[in-house]
């Protein structure tokens, strides 16, 4: 599964200095029980299977994939959508949707495949039990 071909994006950063910004739904319990359930079954704001759990990334696996392949993580912002408004805002807490910023570095070190970042953290969260049942037997689909 590939979220993020970084080797692209990367690729086009042809200067050391050049920018790089990523938006996406951080992998939480609340972001699957908002992004998923709420969002596509229950409130029907987004067509059903618009989003996938294995494709959520959290900042910290997002910044893994980054800096193995160049890139430096310069900032991550918390972004929250009010669906009655229509509007983005920008917030603080990151455990739903978020922005990063990164900088294409001087130096590039070795490459890892976000298939393999993504892998370990997929047995990451397998190895540990959900706090909340339901959502464990969902995430088991």
């Amino acid at each position: 599964m590939k979220i993020l071909d970084v080797g692209c994006g990367g690729g086009l950063l042809t200067e050391p200095g050049g920018s790089l910004f990523i938006t996406t739904i951080n992998k939480t319990q609340l972001s699957y029980a908002l992004g998923i359930v709420f969002s596509e079954q229950i409130a029907g704001i987004v067509p059903k299977g618009t989003h996938t759990w294995e494709k959520f990334v959290s900042p910290e696996t997002l910044e893994s994939i980054l800096e193995s392949n160049g890139l430096s993580v310069q900032r991550v912002v918390g972004m929250l959508y009010n669906p009655f408004s229509g509007y983005w805002h920008w917030s603080e807490n990151t455990s739903l949707n978020y922005v990063a910023h990164a900088v294409k570095s001087r130096v590039q070190e070795h490459t890892m495949s976000a298939e393999f970042v993504l892998k370990r953290e997929t047995e990451e969260l397998q190895a540990t039990a959900c706090t909340n049942p339901a959502v464990h037997e969902e995430l088991k689909k």
